[in-house]
């Protein structure tokens, strides 16, 4: 196990923490900023974000392009391409490609349990939209379909503190996470408390953190801070703890469908999640086994689109529309 950090005690406050925060892409936070106001999002001003940088309008086309979409003409407009698939989804797809960036500032040791944290964090999101279709409690589904994008964000967003620990204690986190180290020497499942004692704080605490720090939506911080405990989050507004309580689900349900970034998981721990009572609740899945049944046949769906989510590559045609777009 690594050795405990300088940061390292059990009840360490948030305000005596010294953590770095990787550089963020400016669209980064700028898709953040326009995802705080989703009822005003329009095409133009994610059009123009979009179009700030070349990468990301290259990824972009690559996206809509794919076969996951199914569109039968080629886009090769921006402005198009934030038609098609929605200025909320956009954004979303931008925060999704700039965590992708942030790979290229954690390297060494960390580089593989970013791609694995990724493809979970991908995974999650992706479940936590099919989860919110899942929901019957009278009018909860209608007030969180418009949010449905914020949520995706929130969802992609909710492991951000393992980042910043992978970010700043690289190979303590590489020895803490990585699946055969925690099989082999922790005893305690609850991987929070064990971060607590490497680090100094859990990965809730240090995304909190950067959160603050970075000046993310309130929403998305909230989510990164109480993913794990929805019953201890804030008063933010009514639809905190439903939003709360499917990532929280959704987030259990990527690893028993084999998007595991730590300890694997079958669907049982499913029913171990803090939020199960309540989401079981409203939505009438009343056991994991019922969860199973749902979203196990959807797994090849899920499966090609974390692939096509979290590629880094820029294809040569996507350059080309990039250059004309350009010119």
């Amino acid at each position: 196990m690594a050795t405990p950090s300088p940061n390292a005690s059990a009840d360490s406050p948030l305000g005596t923490l010294e953590l770095r925060c990787p550089p963020l892409p400016k669209t980064l936070i700028d898709a953040m900023e326009l995802i705080n106001d989703p009822e005003h999002l329009e095409v133009k001003p994610v059009t123009e974000m979009v179009e700030s940088d070349p990468l990301v309008v290259a990824r972009l086309l690559q996206i809509v392009n794919s076969a996951y979409y199914g569109i039968r003409r080629s886009v090769s407009s921006v402005e198009r391409a934030v038609v098609l698939l929605g200025p909320i989804s956009v954004a979303g797809i931008v925060v999704g490609m700039n965590m992708l960036k942030l790979r290229s500032v954690i390297e060494g040791p960390g580089s593989a349990c970013f791609s694995r944290l990724i493809e979970h964090s991908v995974a999650t999101a992706n479940l936590a939209r099919e989860l919110i279709d899942l929901l019957t409690r009278p009018g909860l589904q209608r007030q969180l379909r418009p949010r449905m994008d914020v949520i995706y964000s929130a969802a992609l967003l909710h492991d951000f503190g393992k980042i910043i620990l992978v970010y700043n204690y690289p190979e303590e986190a590489v020895a803490l996470y990585d699946e055969e180290a925690l099989s082999h020497h922790v005893t305690d499942t609850d991987v929070r408390y064990v971060e607590q004692l490497t680090f100094g704080c859990d990965h809730t605490e240090a995304g909190e953190y950067a959160a603050n720090k970075l000046n993310f939506p309130e929403l998305l911080t909230h989510v990164i801070r109480h993913h794990h405990d929805p019953d201890e989050a804030p008063v933010h507004d009514r639809l905190l703890e439903p939003i709360l309580n499917v990532i929280d689900v959704a987030n259990h349900a990527s690893k028993a469908m084999g998007y595991s970034f730590s300890t694997p998981a079958g669907w049982a721990s499913c029913g171990d999640a803090t939020s199960w009572p309540a989401f079981a609740a409203a939505s009438g899945v009343e056991t994991p086994e019922m969860l199973r049944e749902v979203l196990e046949p959807k797994s090849e769906a899920l499966e090609q689109y974390v692939k096509q989510m979290t590629r880094f590559d820029i294809d040569e045609e996507g350059l080309k529309r990039v250059s004309r777009l350009q010119r």
